[in-house]
């Protein structure tokens, strides 16, 4: 077995996200190659952000919307990631909702008890991650600014698992 596949296998087997992961293949890998337009825009909680604030650490990006059964199915993951982010130092959370009303977001997150940063802008998403089709879909920005193409083929707990992977490795 490869160092790499050793490596990863090590990963898998200590993480809590391995049961909604896809098998780990040595050839996919995660390369940022898009940068992210500039924007400003703020979270249900207040906070602004900005393109800048994406530099310097991995962002997991998802686009999701309340009505989206598969959404709400990885949200509990979500969740836990982002309190784990705690302890990645070099990994944040941002979430994009394309519902239309921001209170039944709010609603949402507080009946679920999710904590993870929301911004809901319909016109914004668009613009920084163009087509994206059926929902959910998730994004890795690099500490670069760039991002990752979507990751049509793998799970989301893969996509968790790789930013996992990536962080301790820096």
């Amino acid at each position: 077995m490869s160092a790499v596949l050793a490596q990863q296998a090590a990963v898998t087997r200590n993480s809590p996200f391995q049961a909604i992961q896809a098998p780990v293949v040595a050839e996919d890998t995660i390369s940022f190659s898009i940068p992210v337009p500039d924007f400003e825009a703020r979270d249900l909680r207040g906070r602004t952000w900005r393109s800048a604030d994406l530099h310097g650490k991995l962002t997991i990006v998802q686009i999701w919307g309340t009505y989206c059964l598969p959404c709400r199915q990885e949200h509990p993951a979500l969740q836990d990631f982002f309190g784990k982010e705690r302890s990645l130092k070099n990994v944040q959370v941002l979430t994009f909702s394309l519902d239309d009303d921001p209170n039944r977001v709010q609603a949402y997150m507080k009946e679920k008890g999710y904590t993870f940063p929301v911004i809901v802008d319909r016109n914004l998403e668009p613009k920084l991650f163009p087509s994206v089709g059926t929902l959910p879909k998730s994004w890795v920005i690099g500490p670069n600014g760039y991002r990752a193409d979507p990751f049509n083929s793998w799970t989301f707990g893969r996509v968790l698992m790789e930013v996992e992977k990536m962080a301790k490795a820096n």
